[in-house]
């Protein structure tokens, strides 16, 4: 069986006999390498892949062979025969299909997988069209639909609804906040639904500032509170435990704002040599009185929520809180130092400017809003859910142009799609089922903006990058709305919509922060400009008027980190520049290079594709490559930190919720380059902003004293600290080479997959 496999995946690949002979050979010389004498008919089957797919670097040809035998293995364990590939598994990797294989794809009591990707794609298609019947329309029709977006790679649905979908338990959110009350008992009950929504996948975001600080007194037991940080120990325990048996880490965000008395002890958890929580991400809410007073180095006063409930509603700045004694006062400037400080050191906390995102609250009748979901992106009421989709943008070019019919047509079917999820969700408590139907919000984000300027030849760090952001996400916000409006005229208004911003005739972006601000028109190419000539109209007023009579859901537009389904998509993650163009890529099966693919593009243009090209490039040296080249391939720690802002201001400018985007900086970076990434973002009109400097973890730098063709034969081990995904470097000598695990897809190294 082993031998057929192998030669129908060479011959579908145009393998020959000759070759396969020769990748035997080196398979079976790797595995004597190992200790593995009499291999198992798996571990020769994995020592094939991982021979072909370190010889993919410099030949497409052994990546197909890699694919094809991965696929019919698959096929295999399914118990069914490969034909001719399906619609999905014709476009995706193999590097996509792994991923799917060991995460996605639904296994019986055994561990074996009961589908194929296709089938996995198919699953949830039916599964969410079932909805459609609810409102008299045909499910089948929806069904193929749903299914040929999918399958094509122009929409993916965010990853508990992969997996969940048509499963005994349907949760299909990819994140949620729960709130929580200074009381055990409420505590208790919070832990237990995040248990819950643990087990299904899903991160959840809390808002650890009504509880009391350390040392108050506890009257009923006469003793003295330990304070919303030693509550955060409590959460991410139970996440340790949970996240074993899991799919999927259940990542969390833990937010404190500004005028706790415990916020200096909240910005240091993090900060110390030894690591703690990292199943949080944490972020500081702040207010704009707080930046104001950062500005001015004024004092800062801090309340205590028990004797102060007034500030949890209000906020810092109210004149309600003039009644409250203050607990204590701090320098608002040496605060905000404290903030930078920790976040060049470990990358926590980041910052979320709370009166940005309730200015764009679209309930306000409802409540403000106090947290986020663990990567910052969905700002959430009380128990709400975050059902989130992300469009490729890459799937939308055709011959050097974007194909706007195309993508209008895909952001209306995935807002009803999405629609649909909230309707063939299941809840694990009713809590949480009457926030979400009560709003019905939906994020429908990007994904391959970096593929998008490199298929176009657009330098990422770039006013024309910022300007042909700006039209395209305005086109798909526009679309989008317009598409949920359609909805409601078909199933009704969100229910909370006659007290919304909606009724009254006002979109979640506005006020807005103008263009000028962020991007000089008068620097932007006649190529650029061109391209987005043939834009369709847009007609903001007249959509505004359909809006007041009813729209379907409260928010319909967020830019999340699409970290796993920008591998099953083939893209960069989101809307980042590429991370780095040739790098290690650690698999289940071994270690090989993984190349950008407009780089092979242009290597085998210059007839440069060899190994040893790739090896430099990877150490960091690009001369290889001319300059128009390299225009077009910034990566992250080529750009400058405030070029990363820029991008993340010009997509929130049409964003209904937030952007979750990471300022990548070079190890070399200081603290004031921190520190102005966050001011910038602060008066840019980012909701939100995180850094991460590389190499800032200590677990990130390893020493070993090998050839790089050494590291690619030895045996891959797994490196996920505390489960959180980072890239790392091999340290050979004095060169060093960058990293990535299986599920790392750039971007945010500590956001959830």
């Amino acid at each position: 069986m082993t031998n057929e496999l192998v030669v129908s995946a060479a011959r579908r690949a145009g393998i020959s006999a000759k070759d396969i002979e020769m990748l035997s050979k080196e398979a079976i010389k790797l595995l004597k390498s190992r200790g593995i004498e009499k291999p198992t008919d798996d571990q020769l089957l994995d020592a094939l892949e991982h021979v072909a797919m370190i010889w993919s670097s410099i030949d497409d040809r052994w990546h197909d062979f890699a694919k094809y035998l991965l696929l019919l293995r698959v096929y295999r364990e399914a118990g069914k025969e490969l034909g001719e590939l399906k619609d999905a598994e014709k476009v995706l990797t193999y590097q996509a299909i792994r991923l799917l294989y060991s995460r996605y794809l639904l296994k019986d009591e055994l561990g074996r997988v009961k589908e194929t990707p296709n089938d996995a794609f198919r699953r949830v298609a039916n599964f969410i069209a079932l909805a459609e019947s609810r409102y008299g329309n045909p499910v089948d029709d929806y069904a193929d639909k749903f299914y040929d977006v999918m399958s094509k790679l122009k929409f993916i649905p965010n990853s508990p609804t992969i997996m969940n979908a048509a499963t005994r338990r349907h949760q299909l959110a990819a994140c949620f906040v729960v709130p929580l009350e200074d009381d055990t008992n409420a505590i208790l009950d919070a832990l237990r639904v995040t248990v819950l929504l643990h087990k299904t996948g899903a991160g959840v975001g809390f808002d650890f500032s009504p509880l009391r600080p350390k040392g108050d007194v506890i009257r009923g037991t006469g003793g003295h509170s330990s304070g919303p940080v030693s509550f955060m120990r409590l959460f991410d325990t139970a996440a340790d435990v949970i996240k074993e048996g899991g799919k999927r880490r259940g990542a969390m965000m833990a937010i404190l704002h500004d005028w706790h008395p415990d916020i200096e002890l909240f910005i240091k958890s993090k900060c110390g040599e030894k690591r703690v929580f990292e199943n949080f991400n944490i972020s500081v809410g702040v207010h704009d009185s707080f930046m104001e007073a950062v500005k001015n180095n004024d004092e800062w006063f801090l309340y205590n929520p028990r004797t102060c409930p007034e500030v949890k509603i209000y906020g810092p700045n109210n004149d309600v809180l003039s009644k409250c004694e203050p607990w204590s006062k701090i320098n608002a400037a040496k605060l905000f130092e404290l903030i930078v400080r920790c976040a060049w050191r470990s990358g926590d906390p980041g910052m979320v400017f709370l009166d940005t995102i309730n200015k764009h609250n679209p309930t306000p009748s409802i409540g403000n809003i106090h947290a986020t979901n663990p990567c910052g992106e969905t700002p959430l009421l009380d128990w709400e859910a975050c059902n989130l989709g992300s469009i490729n943008l890459r799937a939308f070019i055709r011959n050097g142009k974007i194909d706007w019919d195309d993508l209008e047509e895909t952001v209306k079917l995935a807002i009803r799609f999405l629609d649909d999820v909230i309707d063939m969700s299941w809840y694990p408590d009713p809590r949480i089922e009457e926030a979400v139907l009560r709003t019905r919000k939906v994020g429908l984000g990007v994904m391959g903006f970096a593929d998008l300027l490199a298929e176009l030849g657009i330098r990422y760090d770039s006013h024309d990058a910022l300007y042909l952001a700006d039209k395209l996400m305005e086109f798909i916000a526009f679309k989008a709305r317009e598409a949920s409006n359609e909805l409601a005229l078909e199933r009704g208004p969100y229910p909370a919509f006659n007290d919304s911003i909606h009724a009254k005739g006002r979109f979640n972006w506005e006020p807005q922060v103008p263009a000028n601000k962020i991007y000089d028109e008068s620097r932007v190419s006649d190529y650029v400009k061109e391209l987005v000539s043939d834009r369709p109209p847009i007609d903001w007023e007249s959509l505004r008027r359909e809006m007041v009579k009813g729209t379907r859901n409260a928010t319909v537009t967020t830019i999340a980190p699409t970290g796993s389904i920008s591998i099953i998509a083939g893209v960069n993650s989101s809307i980042e520049p590429f991370f780095a163009l040739v790098y290690v890529r650690e698999s289940t099966i071994g270690m090989f290079i993984e190349v950008n693919n407009y780089l092979k593009k242009f290597l085998s243009k210059l007839g440069k594709l060899t190994t040893d090209v790739l090896i430099e490039i990877a150490k960091g040296r690009k001369e290889v490559l001319p300059r128009k080249y390299l225009e077009v391939l910034r990566t992250a720690h080529d750009i400058d930190p405030e070029w990363h802002v820029r991008v993340q201001a010009v997509f929130q400018r049409w964003v209904d919720n937030a952007v979750s985007k990471t300022v990548n900086l070079r190890y070399e970076a200081s603290e004031e380059d921190v520190r102005k990434v966050f001011l910038i973002a602060w008066r840019l009109g980012c909701k939100g902003v995180t850094v991460f400097r590389d190499r800032s973890k200590p677990e990130q730098v390893i020493k070993i004293g090998e050839s790089v063709e050494e590291i690619l034969k030895s045996v891959p081990k797994k490196f996920i600290h505390k489960d959180k995904i980072y890239h790392r470097w091999f340290r050979i000598g004095k060169e060093e080479i960058m990293v990535a695990s299986e599920e790392y897809a750039g971007g945010c190294p500590t956001c959830e997959l």
